[in-house]
């Protein structure tokens, strides 16, 4: 078992301060060329700061699939730098998964224009879950962020992302991510979350002004 950190920023390391923990340097926004940026999507009014930002949170997630595939890793547990594990006991519930498992995110509508919509219904959405790994129903609801999921063995990381890009240009890795729910592709996800995000790092993130994280993201 192997847990990926997907560092960015230098005063986030912190609190990682456990062995059970390995950092993996994420590629830096600034280092991040245009001719990068422009094989992206993005609304017509993105920054070009935040463009870069996306590409380079995308990037650093395939590198770290590529180094499952490169070193043939098993059990495989990757979380951005804004997101920790309290319970360690509970990645033994994802023993014999044999897929592509989030372990931590946000339910959001099927279509984002519903977004502040779906934010009234989220409740119900979630009496629907039970404890432990559950099914995604793209019709009913969406899994955002990539903030941590599990990745068993290097067929599956391959298949992840032989997957990328899902259209012409590629999107930001979570909203990859969301293509393959569609398709199903990626189809489950643990409940309640192992991976929460820590809200004082979380609200700094470049999204944050997308999906207003209003809590630790515990029950998505």
């Amino acid at each position: 078992m192997r847990v990926f950190i997907i560092n960015a920023y230098e005063d986030r390391k912190e609190k990682y301060d456990d062995e059970r923990y390995e950092i993996f340097p994420a590629f830096w926004w600034e280092d991040i060329e245009e001719e990068q940026v422009a094989e992206y999507h993005f609304r017509h009014n993105a920054r070009l700061d935040y463009r870069k930002k996306v590409v380079a949170c995308s990037l650093s997630h395939q590198a770290v699939l590529g180094k499952i595939i490169n070193e043939d890793l098993k059990d495989v547990f990757i979380l951005e730098d804004d997101a920790i594990i309290e319970k360690w006991d509970r990645l033994k519930e994802l023993e014999g998964c044999k897929e592509f498992c989030y372990i931590g995110g946000q339910i959001n509508a099927p279509l984002m224009k519903d977004f502040k919509k779906f934010e009234d219904i989220k409740d119900s959405v979630r009496e629907n879950f039970c404890k432990g790994i559950n099914v995604i129903d793209p019709k009913e609801f969406r899994l955002a962020h990539a903030c941590g999921y599990f990745i068993p063995n290097k067929r599956v990381a391959q298949d992840i992302l032989s997957n990328i890009p899902n259209c012409k240009k590629e999107r930001a890795i979570d909203t990859e991510y969301i293509s393959l729910q569609k398709k199903g592709k990626i189809t489950k996800f643990i409940y309640p979350a192992i991976a929460t995000l820590y809200l004082p790092e979380a609200k700094k993130g470049f999204s944050y002004s997308t999906y207003k994280l209003l809590d630790d993201q515990w029950l998505y």
